[in-house]
């Protein structure tokens, strides 16, 4: 994709009004990801995925281009590479689930549809600095726990949503925002990072190590990256599925609170049904950004 065409999808993707920092992050080359467009002359529509695996289909007439669109997403989908879609609110309204053959996620029954796309919603939320500090002493660390910086040699931390799922590096990693490490010396109980950072705005990433969960310490680990954050005049933010029970409370119990509820699309990988939603290192390589167009077909 050329340069001129990055800088159209950029200048598109700065007027969508949700949060879009792993988008961002393919466009900007930030990360290594997948960037789609329609057509290589005046798109209508592009397509970001993070490695991570969450997507965003958006630009000035994705109306126009949904055949195109639709069958990107199949052939993608074919090829056994699976994806959380966002759609850009202006387009959420066209037939979405018709045309990508979904189901809500209420009436989805996950044994008997495992390669069926399932609608969920995600949520977006502002962060209400005064409801952060009216609760933030009940957020302190207990013994034997301490609250420290992550370092170069946190990077590598194993689990589910950790760094080095989100940055090529540990430097990168340091100089986006970082992150704050509950631990007691090398024990390390959980994580919060910069999983995204555009401009001043930090989206947050929460990790515990499963022997340490339902005790707090993302909370914890949360609240210190939290109060970094404001020292240093950046804004915290989350999203999350509504239905990540715990990621939800989680939010709400630091200061955040919902602001938009968008519909969120899981395509499974059903072509390779052992493999993860999202990029893992032991499963493909965390490859050059690839850009593509229609005509690339």
């Amino acid at each position: 994709m050329s340069t001129d065409l990055r800088e159209l999808a950029a200048h598109a993707l700065a007027e969508v009004p949700i949060n879009t920092a792993f988008a961002r992050a393919v466009v900007d080359e930030t990360v290594e990801g997948d960037l789609w467009a329609d057509r290589a002359e005046e798109p209508r529509a592009f397509h970001a995925v993070h490695p991570y695996g969450m997507s965003l289909v958006w630009g000035p007439a994705v109306d126009e281009a949904l055949d195109l669109v639709v069958a990107y997403l199949g052939e993608r989908w074919a090829a056994g590479q699976g994806e959380w879609l966002q759609i850009e609110p202006r387009w959420a309204s066209l037939d979405w689930d018709g045309r990508l053959g979904a189901v809500a996620f209420e009436d989805h029954d996950e044994l008997a549809g495992a390669g069926q796309v399932v609608r969920h919603t995600r949520v977006n939320f502002a962060f209400d600095r005064a409801a952060f500090w009216a609760e933030r002493d009940a957020h302190l660390p207990t013994e034997p726990w301490q609250v420290r910086r992550a370092t170069a040699d946190d990077f590598e931390w194993p689990g589910s949503v950790v760094p080095s799922g989100f940055w090529p590096d540990a430097q990168t990693f340091l100089a986006s925002g970082g992150g704050w490490v509950v631990a007691d010396g090398d024990e390390i109980a959980a994580m919060a990072f910069a999983s995204y950072r555009v401009d001043q705005q930090v989206e947050l990433g929460i990790e515990t190590a499963p022997a340490w969960r339902r005790q707090g310490l993302a909370t914890t680990a949360a609240a210190a990256m939290i109060d970094n954050l404001l020292v240093t005049h950046l804004t915290p933010v989350w999203s999350c599925r509504e239905d990540n029970v715990g990621s939800y409370r989680l939010a709400t119990s630091l200061g955040f609170r919902p602001t938009l509820h968008l519909p969120y699309y899981r395509l499974p990988a059903v072509a390779r049904p052992t493999r993860r939603f999202g990029w893992r290192r032991d499963a493909v390589p965390f490859r050059k950004s690839r850009t593509r167009t229609a005509s690339d077909r």
